[in-house]
């Protein structure tokens, strides 16, 4: 490790309200992206059960990014083709949306929110202009895991 580089580039000190409130969003998030995981991990265990789907792709990894709609047109597209639903079928992959990924939607709503308050929390400690938060999302790499 350069600590050279590091000494350049410090951390921005938070004072104690500022820190508490950090924690708070980080015990936030920490909560919801359980409720997700939970949520994804309860799924993908009932489709394995109800539909005999072993292998569900990579789309059905995160059911909390789906609507009701795409999930079970993500449900129907990792099924074999062999294997039709029934309208009955489409109607269970419905509710059971409703019932085990909307609360994990919510929850990963919820936690973008809390990952923008966050970031908004460091840029004020670091003492960043509009003009310099601009100037990183405009130069920031595709894959970030918000935009502003």
């Amino acid at each position: 490790m350069n600590i050279a580089y590091i000494e350049k580039h410090p951390i921005a000190p938070f004072d104690e309200s500022q820190s508490e409130i950090a924690t708070n969003f980080l015990d936030g998030l920490s909560s919801r992206t359980a409720t997700c995981q939970q949520g994804a991990i309860a799924i993908l265990d009932w489709l394995r059960h109800e539909f005999d789907l072993e292998k569900p792709g990579n789309i059905l990894s995160k059911p909390q990014d789906l609507d009701a709609d795409a999930f079970a047109a993500a449900v129907r597209k990792a099924l074999p083709r062999s294997r039709k639903l029934s309208a009955a079928d489409i109607q269970r992959l419905k509710e059971e949306h409703r019932q085990t990924v909307e609360p994990s939607r919510i929850a990963a709503a919820e936690a973008q929110a809390l990952e923008r308050r966050l970031s908004d929390l460091v840029n004020t400690a670091y003492g960043l202009t509009p003009e310099e938060v601009n100037l990183m999302w405009s130069t920031a790499p595709p894959r970030m895991p918000f935009t502003p």
